[in-house]
């Protein structure tokens, strides 16, 4: 008879801890942290119970912004010719690496004639860049 009682005591506290846990449970704000300890059986200790048990929020994470990186460089692009380097304008790059477009700033051709040149050798193709051909002219691109 005593290991009867002990058993439906056992099984008293059990549910007793049950109907706690599920009080805790349900009385929780979402993103809580629910301790457990205490809960689930397998421990016929007294001491912990689900009395003990708290709800408490989770601690808050400070988050860093990313560090900032350098300022890159911008390479600034001319808006006229240098001084003796005649200017292309509405060019555009040919297959054979040549460029078409109306020179001005020319002592070779009229102002404003449409003009191919030789393949182009250096330089950045890109407005407001200074090309070289594999003859060794210089054009402005604008």
């Amino acid at each position: 008879q005593l290991k009867k009682k002990k058993e439906q005591e056992a099984k008293a506290l059990q549910a007793a801890k049950k109907q706690q846990a599920q009080a805790a449970v349900s009385q929780a704000k979402k993103g809580s942290t629910i301790s457990l300890f205490g809960f689930g059986g397998g421990s016929d200790d007294s001491q912990t119970s689900a009395s003990t048990a708290s709800v408490r929020k989770s601690p808050t994470i400070q988050l860093q912004p990313p560090p900032k990186k350098a300022p890159t460089q911008q390479i600034k692009k001319a808006t006229t010719a240098p001084n003796g380097i005649p200017t292309i304008s509405g060019w555009k790059l040919n297959g054979d690496g040549s460029i078409s477009g109306r020179i001005s700033g020319s002592t070779n051709f009229k102002q404003g004639e449409l003009i191919t040149t030789s393949p182009i050798s250096s330089g950045r193709i890109d407005s407001g860049s200074v090309v070289q051909t594999g003859s060794g002219s210089k054009y402005f691109l604008s």
